[in-house]
């Protein structure tokens, strides 16, 4: 219940005062990377690239980061949308402390399940998604 509240709250609080987006719900890009970990990363430590805000658990996350931008954020595939949702179709918001990382990228899900799922066979869902990703998330 303490994570589901504090998930909650990190999206509630998406929004910065400049109307800014925080990505990934707050949660820290290098530390799926970094930790293996869905981290909550900390709204007063951020950095923004291309419009878009990301939070980190610190500063030294934020440093990585700003060093590298590219490594994190081109590592979130689907812009961060349920890969198994896409696979199937659709566009389903993902949960970002439900993650898989296969290659060196990082895969989000909607619930537990969608994980479990795209875990059992990774590149079938990769394979799926690509394709549906190009039709589903022209931006």
């Amino acid at each position: 219940m303490k994570k589901l509240l504090l998930t909650v709250a990190l999206f509630s609080l998406s929004a910065l005062a400049d109307g800014s987006k925080v990505q990934l719900g707050g949660y820290c890009p290098v530390a799926y990377l970094g930790a293996n970990k869905a981290i909550p990363g900390d709204l007063k430590v951020t950095s923004e690239v291309d419009g878009k805000v990301y939070a980190f658990v610190n500063d030294g996350a934020r440093k990585a980061f700003d060093a590298e931008p590219k490594k994190f954020t081109q590592a979130i595939q689907y812009s961060a949308w349920c890969a198994t949702g896409l696979a199937m179709g659709k566009k389903i918001a993902s949960d970002p402390t439900q993650f898989s990382i296969v290659d060196g990228k990082v895969y989000l899900f909607s619930p537990k399940g969608a994980k479990e799922a795209f875990d059992k066979a990774p590149k079938d869902f990769v394979a799926k998604a690509d394709v549906q990703a190009k039709k589903l998330l022209v931006e």
